[in-house]
């Protein structure tokens, strides 16, 4: 079965040019200077903005007005960080995320302010809070927000030494301010509890939507995170329920599916004849065009659109008379891509009875708390686990937790000594700007530089023609907090440029001398970024061993789900749908970790980043093996009899070989000696030279010949199906294979550079 070959899409996305050379490509420090100055204006939110400004704004008020002007400012303080915590990404608010940072942030002010008049001891603390904040980044955005803002509250407080009870008591003031932003973030979504779910549920079938009608090249992996965020939504720790509830992590379960389905579709376009409106393709593009008229009115239906509630019935059956039409009339020349889409037609009925139960709700009456979904404690074992294996140095995390302790250490021993003024910010600055890598360290550098000009030039010049005090001060304070948490998620220069004109007249309230402030908070932050930045240009973290390692991940991920259908193939048995659901959960995830992997070791000086043409194909030629066992994936789970395969066990078991051998080889390292793994899942045993694994990579091509010839009539009526989609997933692994120089045969026929 000889396809035609398709040209390998060049580094930049784009097709050769005849005589024309790529163009040379932007330095890594320039690029990641010039992502600072990116401004996205779609992500600002001015209705976030103002949630985020209230709390602030009330606990500052309350606080002065009840006790004392110190009071209001520390409570306004803790208030201002947990919103940072939230706005800087923008979304919704990640209501547990943020609690355990108001929790931390107060332990820190604690120990921070005990420690603070014991000076190697309070030196020691900070070192173990920078390792231990560092270390945090392991866990995600969540881990890293959380991390910073506990080794700043050790910095900032720990410049007002206290003992224990007044300790206690700066620390309660900080953990009221951060709770109070958690309290009304959490209380303003009560009234409609469903609200967000099911926006973020519509929004996952919006998404489905424009898969449905995009082209084979376009990636999954946008709807797997749509889907992702909305059953997030539906296992939060704070959600009121109701009725609806069940429908909607249904819709989820059902669009989770939906999205697998849509890929193997495409896959099987690619294939079938499609020349002429009545051929199998021209036929199936029709009916993909109304299945995404139909999941756009299920998103509308879902948020509660009677119009398009009264319209979906109408939209499924025409889809239903499409998919018969092509059954009957098609069946000869492509039954299998009939099958689906009859089966796809037969799902979104079952799919918009779902949708129109979850679109209606039930009264306040009838709400409840609900049950987390996933028990804490296995989260926090889980995120133990993370943490023990990437405390150490071969790990960006631990590399990044050593060199952050190292430069908050000398920060802090500079600041004792030099003659500045607030100096504590000058530690702050120079651990905040640093990151794992290379481009988001110095974007977060230029960021915070740029921010810090604009927001000093703007106090001082409020303050000049302005000249706050009292009430005024607290507007102030409320407006600059509305327009930085507004725009965050646009810019986080800008964000912090306004941040910084407000930590300035925060402290007017305490300490009126706001030029003064300004400008020490403008040569502190100059004098701690540049720190932070030279700490890592001495000692930097390169990307490209992780990348080699998450594309070996993501190979072995793959692995691991080919396996178990190629098994279920073999032995004529019905693969169970939490398995294979959770080995492909698992190898999206690996995807999506190679690709941001891959991503940032690109965005790296060119002498440290992976090799381009490699790790695209290999992403390319892996996207190709999920795509064709997504096909084979819905065929061993419908419950129908069928032959089984013993011919298929020869061909399965080398794929399964050659994958490991990719794996193995992905792993090593340049200057480590490769291996060769033993047959098996999972195997990375025997050393041996790259000369040998050549040698020894199988050979599939002979074996899918051979099972060509053995293949049961049923399966042979069908060269689309099963064979097709195995000749797709030989020739994909052949493909890795040839890019990592494991076997000497020839090149593999198809190379498609698609993207991920």
């Amino acid at each position: 079965m000889i396809r035609p070959r398709v040209k390998l899409l060049g580094r930049n996305g784009g097709r050769g040019t005849a005589g024309a050379g790529p163009p040379p490509e932007p330095g890594s420090l320039s690029t990641a200077i010039r992502e600072a100055g990116h401004f996205d204006r779609r992500a600002v939110s001015i209705a976030g903005g103002l949630l985020a400004a209230i709390p602030v704004v009330a606990v500052l008020t309350i606080g002065t007005v009840a006790w004392s002007a110190v009071a209001g400012v520390t409570m306004g303080a803790g208030a201002m960080l947990i919103g940072i915590a939230w706005r800087i990404r923008g979304g919704r608010p990640p209501l547990a995320v943020l609690t355990i940072d108001a929790l931390v942030m107060a332990l820190s002010t604690f120990v921070g302010s005990v420690t603070g008049s014991h000076h190697w001891l309070h030196l020691g603390v900070l070192c173990a809070w920078a390792l231990m904040g560092g270390l945090l980044v392991a866990l995600g955005n969540g881990g890293a927000v959380v991390g910073n803002q506990a080794v700043l509250a050790a910095v900032v407080f720990g410049r007002f030494s206290q003992p224990v009870d007044a300790a206690a008591g700066l620390a309660g003031l900080v953990l009221a301010g951060g709770l109070a932003q958690v309290l009304f973030q959490s209380l303003v979504r009560w009234p409609t509890p469903l609200r967000a779910q099911r926006a973020a549920t519509a929004a996952a079938y919006r998404a489905l939507a424009g898969l449905a009608t995009a082209s084979w090249e376009t990636s999954t992996l946008p709807v797997a995170t749509a889907l992702d965020q909305a059953q997030d939504g539906l296992a939060s720790p704070t959600l009121f329920g109701d009725p609806a509830i069940m429908n909607l992590r249904n819709l989820v379960a059902e669009g989770q599916r939906l999205r697998v389905v849509l890929s193997a579709i495409h896959a099987l376009m690619r294939r079938a004849p499609s020349e002429g409106e009545d051929s199998p393709g021209g036929v199936a593009t029709r009916l993909l065009a109304t299945t995404s008229t139909a999941l756009d009115l299920i998103a509308r239906t879902v948020e509660g659109d009677r119009d398009a509630t009264w319209t979906l019935p109408a939209t499924i059956k025409e889809l239903s008379a499409q998919a018969d039409g092509l059954v009957r009339g098609r069946e000869s020349s492509a039954p299998l891509l009939a099958r689906r889409l009859s089966a796809l037609a037969g799902q979104l009925r079952a799919t918009a009875i779902l949708a129109t139960s979850a679109g209606g709700g039930s009264s306040l009456r009838d709400r409840r708390p609900r049950r987390h979904a996933h028990p804490l404690r296995e989260g926090f074992v889980a995120g133990l686990g993370e943490l023990r294996a990437n405390a150490s140095l071969e790990s960006p995390a631990g590399r990044h937790a050593v060199r952050l302790a190292v430069v908050v250490l000398i920060a802090e021993l500079l600041a004792q000594h030099l003659p500045l003024s607030r100096s504590y910010w000058m530690v702050v600055a120079a651990g905040t700007t640093l990151r794992p890598e290379f481009g988001a360290t110095f974007t977060r550098g230029t960021e915070r530089l740029l921010g810090t000009c604009v927001g000093v030039g703007l106090a001082g010049a409020i303050a000049v023609a302005v000249h706050p005090t009292g009430a005024a001060t607290i507007v102030l304070v409320g407006l600059l907090g509305w327009a930085g948490y507004a725009v965050f998620p646009a810019s986080f220069a800008l964000g912090f440029a306004f941040i910084t004109a407000l930590v300035v007249f925060l402290l007017n309230a305490v300490s009126p001398d706001t030029l003064a402030t300004a400008g020490a908070r403008l040569i502190d932050t100059l004098i701690g970024g540049s720190l932070g930045l030279a700490a890592y240009a001495i000692w930097p973290t390169w990307s490209n061993v992780p990348a080699w390692q998450a594309l070996a991940d993501l190979v072995a991920a793959d692995r691991a789900y080919l396996a178990a259908i190629l098994d279920a193939l073999v032995r004529a048995r019905r693969a169970g749908e939490t398995e294979v659901r959770t080995l492909s959960r698992r190898a999206r995830l690996a995807r999506t970790n190679a690709e941001s992997t891959v991503a940032r070791s690109l965005s790296e000086p060119q002498t440290r980043r992976i090799d381009a043409d490699q790790s695209q194909g290999i992403l390319a030629a892996v996207r190709r093996v999920v795509q064709a066992a997504h096909v084979l994936r819905l065929d061993v789970q419908e419950d129908y009899p069928r032959s089984p395969l013993p011919g298929l066990q020869a061909l399965a078991r080398d794929i399964d070989t050659a994958l490991a051998s990719i794996e193995a080889s992905l792993r090593t390292r340049p200057d480590e000696p490769p291996t060769t793994p033993k047959p098996g899942l999972g195997g990375r045993e025997a050393s041996g030279s790259a000369r040998d694994r050549a040698g020894r990579f199988p050979d599939l091509r002979p074996d899918y010949l051979a099972f060509e010839r053995t293949v049961p009539p049923e399966y042979a009526g069908d060269p689309e199906g099963l064979l097709g989609e195995l000749d797709e997933i030989v020739d994909a692994v052949n493909s890795m294979a040839e890019r990592l120089e494991l076997t000497s045969g020839p090149p593999a026929r198809e190379e498609l550079g698609a993207p991920a």
